[in-house]
């Protein structure tokens, strides 16, 4: 904080690995950042061509509008909600945020909430994981960050600085936790290689922990070589003794996205029409809490993409009262051995 570096556009784009995405061979990794580079351009003057020609006196102003909303103020809205609507939770997980959002939600929530974060940060990409747990349920002084030791246990490969963020911590309880906040892959297949790797800490090396782990999984409708499907996702859980917050059976019905990506965005695969944002948009279930059955019962689950505790079922999201294209997914777990202490 405090510091700033001076540097070209163009020295801030990051190659895109083969490690992380397995399509992408090792030769165009080599020409990601040039490639990128032309592709941004081309699709820039496309963009800046049709506006002119269609919208010439408003599009600056909307997208400004819309910069403010999803860029500029992102940070500061998600706090308000947070403030506003979620200020007596005791773990919050937090995916895909900025660098900055660590002092903005010191400014805004730091009176009541440790702000977690792994030691490697991601301020390029600006998609980080991180945890805020409250205060008056967890001792300052105890957080260590096992982030480093978990990715190590996935295979490196799985993991680029800022997706997961796993910290120990003890309750003023006595308790001892092990909490990770983790966003994975556009389809889903890290997934299942964290949970394991969490697992396997848990299992080797902290078997005293009480295990919660809040995460965006990226699963879909449909399970595939090439897609993390949710039914594989919860037998695969399920088999490492885990239980989540939608229950033994999740239905595809309990979906926490529902976006439609225009054609005025650089992932054109994913864009459609405005008369098939229903039907064609993108409806999964992506958003998990997950702990083991043995520790903790879900008694009950929520659902809001209002930012009011509220879910509006026909509602595409994000808009500019909420700005993320994910639900927040809220729980009440009960200790299975104290059943009247209720971490939210």
């Amino acid at each position: 904080p405090g510091a700033y570096k001076i540097q070209a556009v163009c020295k801030m784009i990051e190659p895109i690995r083969h490690a992380k995405y397995p399509a992408i061979t090792m030769e165009e990794e080599a020409i990601s950042i040039p490639l990128q580079t032309l592709a941004l351009a081309i699709f820039d003057c496309v963009l800046v061509r049709m506006l002119q020609i269609i919208a010439p006196r408003t599009w600056q102003p909307l997208k400004h509008s819309l910069c403010d909303a999803f860029n500029k103020n992102k940070s500061q809205q998600v706090i308000n909600i947070l403030a506003k609507s979620y200020d007596d939770a005791d773990i919050i997980f937090i995916q895909e945020a900025a660098a900055s959002f660590v002092d903005h939600a010191k400014g805004g929530l730091g009176s009541k909430y440790m702000v977690l974060r792994p030691y490697v940060l991601d301020g390029y990409r600006n998609q980080n994981s991180m945890i805020l747990a409250r205060k008056d349920k967890f001792l300052e002084g105890s957080r260590a960050d096992l982030t480093e030791q978990v990715g190590r246990l996935a295979g490196g490969r799985w993991t680029a600085p800022g997706d997961l963020c796993a910290i120990a911590i003890k309750g003023v309880d006595g308790s001892r936790y092990l909490l990770a906040s983790f966003h994975g892959d556009t389809n889903g297949l890290a997934t299942i290689p964290v949970l394991k790797a969490l697992n396997e800490a848990f299992t080797k090396s902290y078997p005293d922990h009480i295990v919660i782990f809040g995460l965006d999984a990226n699963t879909h409708k449909q399970n595939s070589v090439n897609c993390q499907g949710i039914a594989d996702f919860q037998q695969k859980f399920s088999e490492m003794g885990f239980a989540s917050c939608w229950g033994p059976s999740p239905g595809v019905q309990t979906w926490t996205t529902r976006n439609a990506r225009t054609y005025l965005q650089p992932q054109l695969q994913k864009a459609v029409g405005i008369s098939d944002a229903a039907r064609k948009g993108e409806v999964n279930l992506k958003d998990w809490i997950i702990f083991y059955d043995n520790q903790m019962t879900a008694v009950k689950s929520a659902r809001d993409n209002t930012g009011n505790r509220e879910f509006a079922e026909s509602m595409v999201f994000p808009t500019l009262k909420f700005p993320s294209d994910h639900a927040i997914v809220s729980c009440t777990l009960e200790r299975n051995e104290y059943l009247h202490r209720r971490p939210r």
